[in-house]
């Protein structure tokens, strides 16, 4: 399922993209989501956790994200997530790209995922998905501007 938004987000074009490349700081700004630690040697991949709720229904993953591209012209970033649920009821992976670009509120964010779900969060469909991605990205958004506003 491809899930598609976009956000803006009130700060300059270049501090958001170079945040979105510093996984330590950017998972504080990711609701649900703790960062456990790097995974394996090279650096590109991180351990963590996310909590997603849709409806009454509430689903915990673990797994990993991994940066496939940082292209600092284009202002985009390329990044593969996998997790299982923490119960042992579903998973989920994603490829999502995140483009930044100029707007006038300072940067506008678009999010294009490539989701593919299994186990209890499955039985909603993309409409249900849409709104979710859709909240928690504009969550994400201003907790960015936020947090590059108290860095300034």
């Amino acid at each position: 399922m491809r899930i598609g938004n976009s956000v803006p987000v009130t700060a300059p074009p270049e501090a958001v993209f170079a945040l979105l490349n510093d996984v330590r700081r950017v998972a504080s700004c990711m609701p649900g989501c703790v960062l456990d630690g790097p995974e394996g040697q090279d650096g590109d991949a991180w351990r963590g956790r996310v909590t997603v709720r849709v409806g009454p229904v509430a689903a915990a993953y673990g797994g990993t994200v991994r940066f496939l591209e940082s292209d600092a012209g284009q202002r985009r970033l390329r990044l593969q997530a996998r997790g299982a649920d923490a119960h042992g009821r579903g998973n989920a992976e994603a490829e999502v790209v995140l483009t930044v670009t100029d707007d006038p509120a300072g940067t506008r964010l678009d999010v294009t995922t490539d989701l593919v779900i299994s186990g209890k969060l499955a039985q909603f469909g993309k409409g249900a998905l849409d709104a979710v991605s859709q909240r928690l990205l504009q969550r994400f958004a201003a907790n960015l501007g936020g947090l590059l506003e108290e860095e300034r």
